[in-house]
């Protein structure tokens, strides 16, 4: 099984740790290397900038973690499930998680990055502002440059029967199309009142890391297949506000829903 997680904004930063080394992050440290370092460069050159909250979307309160972004290479890093603190990684206690999972082959929890491209929960990253939809000046899009170079990479992953995919917005735009024998599985939630639905927006991510968190928690017994799933998200159903869980056959992909009140 692989899950697809999306970063967050709010991130933790590293208060001590070894500096970034790139052969270290995973997957495809020595594939995807000399794209990392040029975005990466790029991103530390831009954050000098006197344009750089412009050209990177962010407000002047995010001004501070711009100015950081310049320090890249040489701020200390920490494992990712540490870094991503925002709701869905809250919600689905991934830090905790994060702290006794182990990638296999069977297995495995990876983040859409807008500076790695791919992150596994465990590799050291450190703290950085950067967004998906993000136009750089001399690489441009993000979502597209990852996309490309992705595309070659990802049916190396494509064994996993069941791909759970926790993310949203930009991110999906960055899937690299894998093709094989597997399910892909994107998680939504909605909303119902009186039997009048509506779609669950900024929760939604809430929910997703519970349906993360729980498929980690139970990852040694948990049998890589749609019911395997299935029964994992009507547990949550059991516990939380949920209404129940359906599951519905879109054109390229499975669309697991959480109804929730």
């Amino acid at each position: 099984m692989l899950i697809m997680l999306p970063p967050s904004e709010g991130k933790t930063a590293p208060a001590e740790g070894s500096p970034l080394d790139l052969s270290m992050v995973d997957p495809f440290a020595d594939d995807l290397r000399d794209l990392r370092t040029s975005v990466l460069d790029e991103l530390v050159a831009v954050s000098a900038r006197a344009d750089a909250l412009d050209i990177l979307g962010v407000g002047q309160r995010i001004q501070p973690q711009v100015e950081a972004n310049t320090l890249l290479w040489n701020s200390p890093t920490a494992p990712a499930y540490e870094v991503y603190s925002g709701v869905l990684y809250e919600a689905g206690k991934l830090n905790e998680l994060g702290a006794v999972y182990s990638p296999r082959e069977s297995f495995r929890v990876l983040v859409q990055s807008a500076l790695f491209g791919l992150v596994d929960l465990k590799s050291r990253i450190p703290s950085y502002r950067l967004s998906m939809d993000t136009r750089l000046p001399q690489l441009g899009p993000l979502a597209s440059l990852w996309k490309n170079r992705l595309d070659t990479l990802m049916p190396e992953l494509s064994h996993h029967q069941i791909i759970v995919d926790c993310r949203s917005g930009a991110y999906i735009k960055a899937w690299p199309g894998l093709r094989g024998e597997h399910d892909l599985i994107r998680v939504s939630a909605v909303r119902d009142r009186g039997g009048k639905r509506s779609v669950v927006s900024h929760s939604a991510k809430r929910y997703r890391g519970m349906l993360a968190g729980a498929l980690m928690k139970h990852a040694q017994a948990l049998s890589e297949s749609l019911d395997g799933v299935l029964e994992i998200a009507h547990s949550l159903a059991e516990e939380e506000d949920f209404l129940g869980v359906e599951m519905r056959d879109k054109r390229n992909y499975l669309e697991l829903v959480l109804v929730t009140k």
